[in-house]
């Protein structure tokens, strides 16, 4: 009994058994490690990257406001994702389409969010749907009201207005509010202790007054540090929106009754509490947060594209209130931790950005960081864990922590490895260049990273490589993450052409030259465009095709994403072959669909739909790229049709030997090898000061352009093309002899 006195009776070791500060140390504890690392020293603990780091998870904290509320009644919300999509598209076509003003749109977005929110709300409460599915609902529903109600297409530029949004306020105001803040929090905590004392209740310990006074007093001195230059919107948005939400969490009724429905919903209701106008108050709130979520990453990014806007941020915010805290079964709640789980999130990523950690890695990371959160979670609640399997746990849990601890530290133990701020000083002031890819989850996109590498390195560059997962805020923060490494050329394959014309004059801001890869970027003030004639590429599938019918028959064209320059390149390339033909009655376009992430699943679809309408009756398919030809052969092949014309483009091995088989037509080679060559070669000349080599500009464009050459492959030609060339080995394409 003495003992459980003394330790309840110690007011350090019940500060630190806060799970909050926990995850404060935590979060210190990676800054310290990206602090030193060979990799992340030179970049990581600087103003610059501070800056753009909060802002990048800005987001995240604002829904996190909302969704913290949501699962602390035992609630989720799976849609805010899409919601973020809507929203943006809303603001957008309003500022866009119909010239309205930054204050008209945002208002439209969230009142429109708000609806949204109430109908999740009405959904769980008076119809009894569970909140996973109510909301799962939303997840698919949502981003598909994106789609078309843009048509389809990205939307960009926004107005000045609504980029202000997302830019910076004044210098000297963001000190002022940085000391505001400081004295503010610093009044509150002396007010409460003044008010229990005049109360007789008991004080809190000198300690941890002192230690409370110091971590508030040392918050704004660093954030006066880091916003010297001037505090991001999105920053004090969130900023505004977590502090909100911890005044609703402890002092006010609605946070109350929150916490005793997620303790025990019936036994709340039984209490009084009106459980039904709670729950619809606190999804209307997140609706309303989402809208402004939304509307920060439409600013940021200048535009949204519909498709991939708000990817998988649902998942990410989720991340971030379970590593603050919050109970995943409801009845815990913390608001700070929430701010600084997304801080942990933004700190993985802007430190794996840094030391050039591929995507798939990244959410291999932030994947495991999850299921840590949720295991410790289940531990402390002491929920159906025995204590043996907990300290299992646990010792699984710290071996994976210290195996990553050794792993981080030995990437970077050689400053001489390609990539790292330290390898820069090591080599002599190699200059640095990123190399923004759009994905890394396709097979040729393995291929541009290597070939870009190779290059570059034999070129006396620094390179690396990030890949976006095709999401525009992500591909956003690596830009910022690159320029904070100094980069001096970034080569970007954009995840949305017209949106990422922002990026060139953030960018250009920081001294950088842009090199558009692969897809073009809408920006005029663009150093050079790299990438295969995409013209050809769809002139030449369209040739092939009416060569093999003799210029007659019903075609179905499979094209790419909506929006994307290199599909509208290669749609005008078809069209300019087979318009004359349509109009002259010889052919048919029975289906043109376009395809988000040109996906071989839903090309599959289109193709099953088609020949359902059809009745087979096809004579030929035209596909954007060799995933989408994968699904048009796969649907064929299960209506047991052949003798029917497929064409794709890439030239991956499957389809290549599809071809040598039989089952597909042609493919267009857009060797990988030549196109990241030549990028590398760009990046290489401008880092010098130089032209880039080869370059031309057209009509119509004043942007210099390098155009990479593309070939036709039939059965005929696969061997000599891509086996002889290396392209791909034998045993890759067997049939191809």
């Amino acid at each position: 009994m003495r003992a459980v006195t003394e330790v309840a009776s110690n007011p350090a070791r019940e500060l630190l058994a806060s799970r909050s500060l926990r995850i404060v140390f935590v979060m210190l504890g990676m800054w310290a490690l990206l602090g030193v690392h060979p990799e992340t020293r030179e970049a990581f603990l600087t103003a610059g990257n501070f800056s753009n780091l909060t802002a990048q998870v800005a987001e995240l904290v604002v829904i996190g406001a909302g969704m913290t509320m949501v699962v602390l009644i035992g609630g989720i919300d799976l849609s805010v994702g899409a919601g973020m999509a809507l929203s943006g598209v809303i603001a957008a076509k309003l500022q866009i389409d119909h010239h309205q003003p930054a204050w008209v749109a945002v208002a439209a977005a969230v009142a429109v969010s708000a609806v949204v929110g109430a109908w999740h709300g009405l959904l769980v409460t008076r119809f009894a749907i569970p909140p996973f599915i109510a909301t799962l609902s939303g997840f698919l529903a949502y981003r598909g009201l994106a789609v078309v109600a843009s048509g389809a297409r990205g939307l960009s530029p926004m107005g000045e207005d609504f980029q202000a949004l997302g830019g910076r306020l004044g210098g000297p105001l963001s000190i002022g509010l940085c000391a505001a803040s400081g004295a503010i929090g610093i009044a509150l905590v002396l007010r409460k202790n003044a008010r229990r004392k005049a109360l007789g209740l008991p004080l809190a310990a000198p300690v941890e007054t002192s230690l409370k006074l110091a971590a508030i007093l040392a918050s704004a001195i660093f954030a006066a540090a880091i916003y010297k230059d001037g505090v991001p919107v999105p920053v004090l948005a969130s900023a505004i929106a977590a502090g909100l939400g911890a005044l609703v969490l402890r002092r006010t009724r609605l946070g109350r009754y929150a916490f005793a429905i997620g303790g025990n919903r019936e036994a709340a209701r039984l209490s009084g509490v009106p459980v039904a106008k709670v729950t619809m108050a606190i999804y209307v709130a997140t609706g309303v947060l989402t809208a402004l979520a939304g509307v920060i990453a439409t600013a940021r990014t200048n535009g949204v594209t519909p498709a991939n806007a708000g990817l998988t941020r649902e998942l990410h915010v989720i991340t971030a209130v379970v590593i603050g805290g919050t109970s995943l079964s409801g009845g815990r709640a913390t608001m700070i931790g929430t701010v600084i789980g997304a801080l942990v999130i933004g700190t993985l990523s802007n430190g794996m950005n840094l030391m050039g950690v591929n995507s798939n890695w990244q959410n291999i990371v932030t994947g495991q960081i999850l299921l840590a959160a949720a295991l410790l979670d289940v531990i402390s609640s002491k929920k159906e864990v025995s204590p043996k399997t907990a300290k299992v746990a646990l010792g699984v849990l710290g071996f994976a922590v210290a195996a990553g601890v050794i792993a981080l530290f030995s990437r970077g133990a050689s400053a001489s490895r390609p990539g790292g701020a330290g390898a820069e000083a090591a080599s002599g002031g190699r200059p640095t260049v990123a190399f923004l890819l759009s994905t890394l989850q396709e097979e040729r996109y393995q291929k541009d990273q290597k070939y870009f590498e190779a290059r570059a390195k034999e070129l006396g560059l620094d390179a690396f490589t990030l890949a976006a997962d095709n999401d525009n805020g992500r591909q956003l923060a690596q830009l910022e993450d690159a320029l904070a490494r100094s980069a001096k050329v970034v080569v970007i394959q954009p995840t949305d052409s017209v949106a990422a014309s922002s990026y060139v004059a953030k960018a250009h801001a920081k001294g950088a030259k842009v090199v558009a890869y692969d897809r073009g970027i809408a920006s005029d003030a663009l150093d050079t465009y790299v990438a295969h004639d995409s013209f050809a590429v769809g002139k030449m599938l369209a040739e092939a095709a009416v060569k093999a019918t003799a210029g007659k028959g019903k075609y179905v064209l499979l094209d790419g994403q909506a929006g994307h320059s290199v599909a509208n390149e290669i749609a005008r390339g078809v069209h300019s072959v087979l318009d004359p033909l349509v109009a002259k009655g010889d052919v048919v376009i029975v289906a043109e669909q376009t395809h988000d992430s040109w996906s071989p699943e839903q090309s599959l679809k289109t193709m099953e739909d088609v020949l359902a309408k059809t009745k087979g009756d096809v004579q030929a398919v035209i596909a954007h790229n060799s995933g989408m030809a994968r699904g048009a052969v796969q649907a064929l092949s299960a209506a047991k049709l052949s003798g029917i014309f497929v064409g794709g483009a890439d030239a991956d091995a499957a389809n290549v030997e599809y071809v040598c088989e039989g089952k597909q037509s042609v493919e267009v080679l857009k060797d990988i090898a030549p196109l990241a060559k030549t990028a590398a070669e760009v990046a290489a000349a401008l880092a010098h000061g130089k032209e880039a080599p080869g370059a031309t500009t057209t009509a119509g464009s004043k942007v210099p352009t390098v155009n990479v050459a593309v070939h036709l492959v039939t059965k005929e030609t696969a061997k000599p093309l891509l086996v002889d060339s290396g392209f791909h080995a034998q045993s890759a394409v067997p049939a191809c002899k």
